[in-house]
């Protein structure tokens, strides 16, 4: 073999090997930080002991937050560029709406930044749980967490109270309600009803005026449970005389809202809360 062939197949082989140390390395970072609540409970469900460090404030919040408890020993960052830049992540995950400013900043600073999506149903939330596993270099947990979402889904499915699917409308405070394309749509029908927003055309998150919301006249009305203690002007309408004489308590849902705030496996867990608190209504 001639020389000079000996020495491409060498660089080639070099080359090669590089690149395998180049992808192995970017798929399993030592330090990863996370600056968004979404992004924070899989990264938490699936980072190994010790990789992740940092998470959001939001994560330690219970309020909002489904994994308070797994932020122990972990940093809480507010989303700062120059707090996080001093953790010095070899990978940061953020939500696609996470603040700009501080995505930027730290791209120009060399940090390697991921944003996701929010999911917007369950195949997107498969879709946010096996990159984030990819990114982690934990794909076999997430194929699991997302085989196990499947198993739970198609059980949760085949169990069919009614026939007739009822109408259930959401509101909130401001009266805001969601419609098509959206996690909560995927979740009510799933659960087995069909969702008010999707019935009256309704696209996304907007507001629905309380007069709309009462001509509709929906089977079950689902009220956030955030809501119900929310002293707050926005959320004064959900005490509306109208509202209460339309909608009396047996036909009146709540929802754990951290179980639809962020898309994660343990969104499923949603279905189950909601056919419960439909039976429990039923029961009254």
């Amino acid at each position: 073999m001639r020389p000079e062939s000996v020495l491409l197949k060498t660089i080639i082989a070099g080359l090669a090997l590089g690149l395998t140390w180049a992808s192995s390395a970017v798929a399993a970072p030592e330090r990863v930080v996370s600056v968004n609540l979404c992004t924070d409970q899989l990264a938490m469900l699936l980072a190994r002991p010790g990789q992740l460090v940092s998470v959001s404030h939001l994560a330690a919040d219970p309020t909002v937050s489904l994994m308070r408890s797994e932020t122990d020993g972990l940093t809480i960052n507010h989303g700062l560029a120059e707090e996080i830049f001093r953790l010095d992540p070899d990978l940061v995950v953020a939500g696609k709406y996470t603040t700009r400013a501080t995505v930027n900043l730290l791209r120009r600073l060399g940090k390697r930044v991921e944003e996701f999506d929010p999911a917007n149903s369950f195949d997107e939330i498969a879709e946010n749980t096996l990159r984030m596993g990819a990114l982690l270099g934990r794909e076999e947990v997430a194929d699991r967490l997302v085989r196990d979402m499947h198993l739970d889904l198609k059980a949760l499915q085949s169990v069919q109270d009614d026939v007739e699917r009822p109408v259930l409308g959401s509101y909130g405070s401001s009266s805001y309600t969601s419609g098509s394309g959206t996690l909560e749509s995927d979740i009510v029908d799933k659960t087995g009803f069909r969702h008010l927003g999707d019935e009256i055309g309704i696209k996304g998150t907007t507001r629905l005026p309380l007069e709309a919301l009462i001509l509709a006249n929906p089977d079950y009305l689902m009220i956030w449970k955030r809501d119900l203690k929310n002293r707050s002007r926005a959320a004064a309408v959900l005490s509306h005389p109208a509202l209460d004489a339309r909608f009396g308590e047996e036909r009146r849902l709540s929802a754990d809202t951290r179980y639809w705030i962020c898309g994660t496996p343990l969104t499923v867990d949603a279905i189950r809360l909601l056919r419960n608190a439909r039976a429990g209504s039923k029961g009254q």
